[in-house]
């Protein structure tokens, strides 16, 4: 591996020195570096300081062992065939692989393998350099997430901007056809349509570019049955649904640091697709409830109503402009506004249903 280190110069230097600055080079790689040596049979007998300190392990749990203590499970068996098949054939290995700490937590490392070998030609250990590109993994898919984002914004363009306008432009057409007063206001009145659907849906788009720009929203601290009790009023629930049954228990954790507009928003999307969406032949049951689990809080919102076919819509479900039960009154976009907001605080979302039996829906905060 260091072979091409020294040039002609520095073989002529004294052993001292040119130890002293092997040395140096060594160290400026531990510092920046995770390195590690492995025996042919995959064992490690070697670790650098990087390589316990990023993978959270110590030097006496790491040696002896093999790699697989480290393996995130992302990657399936011809991955690592793939790698060992061109280690022991002599050659270096360069790709990029996800690793899992001592906590369970993910790191992505660009890694280099490079065979050591012996007069024979034949492998005798292995040296693998890490380099840290969690950062940069991370930024990979966050763009990758941005560009769906831009391709469900384009579709919003194409789809929901493109009708009203089209209604507006033979509208006008119309108008200015027309010679009759009487039919010119009528034709007037008419465009009020387009123009309403029109400012709600740039009024939406407006709104999810604001919660995607908006990281550093201010956060407070809010209590679940205050923003519950706000919006079961915003919704009218008792004046409107008076024979709604809503159950709700935020003992188990009763209280959170978040963005009070992203909470009631999110209260009040899960609330109202519930209401939206019950059954016709009984009646509405909504279950609320907060708890912690493994030093996170969740939300559980479960109802009995028409529930999603998840194997058909799955896939679908948060996303934008999507709606499964043909309700005049749906746009599709409440769901895809939740995740938003929820993802871009850090949290997940998802959701278990069944057509007839409800819907429950999770979110970890």
């Amino acid at each position: 591996m260091f072979k091409n280190i020294f040039t002609q110069t520095d073989m002529k230097q004294t052993p001292k020195k040119r130890f002293s600055e092997l040395e140096q080079q060594k160290n400026a790689l531990d510092q920046s570096a995770m390195v590690a040596i492995t025996d042919t049979s995959g064992n490690i007998t070697y670790v650098n300081n990087k390589f316990c300190e990023v993978s959270q392990y110590t030097s006496q749990e790491l040696i002896g062992q093999n790699h697989r203590i480290i393996n995130s499970g992302l990657h399936d068996n011809s991955f690592f065939r793939n790698l060992w098949r061109t280690i022991s054939s002599g050659n270096t290995w360069q790709g990029e692989i996800r690793n899992q700490a001592k906590d369970n937590s993910y790191y992505w490392v660009y890694t280099t393998i490079v065979p050591f070998l012996d007069e024979n030609g034949q492998p005798y250990q292995y040296v693998s350099i890490r380099f840290d590109i969690t950062n940069q993994k991370k930024q990979e898919l966050e763009l990758l997430h941005r560009n769906e984002q831009l391709a469900d914004f384009c579709s919003i363009v194409s789809h929901n901007l493109r009708a009203p306008l089209s209604n507006l432009i033979l509208l006008t057409s119309m108008i200015e056809k027309s010679n009759d007063v009487n039919e010119q206001k009528e034709l007037v009145e008419m465009i009020s349509k387009p123009v309403n659907l029109l400012n709600e849906t740039f009024n939406e788009l407006v709104e999810s570019i604001q919660v995607l720009n908006n990281p550093k929203i201010q956060k407070e601290e809010l209590y679940f049955q205050d923003c519950f009790d706000q919006v079961i009023g915003t919704l009218n629930v008792k004046q409107l649904f008076p024979e709604i049954v809503i159950i709700t228990n935020f003992n188990d954790a009763s209280h959170i640091i978040y963005p009070k507009n992203y909470l009631i928003s999110i209260f009040h999307n899960l609330i109202s697709n519930a209401i939206k969406y019950r059954s016709p032949n009984r009646t509405l049951i909504i279950k609320i409830a907060t708890y912690k689990a493994n030093s996170s809080i969740w939300l559980k919102v479960a109802d009995n109503g028409l529930g999603i076919d998840l194997e058909a819509y799955g896939n679908k479900l948060f996303g934008l402009q999507k709606t499964f039960h043909g309700n005049e009154d749906a746009k599709g976009f409440g769901l895809f506004m939740t995740k938003t907001q929820v993802q871009s605080m850090g949290g997940i979302i998802f959701a278990e249903s069944e057509p007839d039996l409800g819907s429950t829906f999770y979110v970890k905060f």
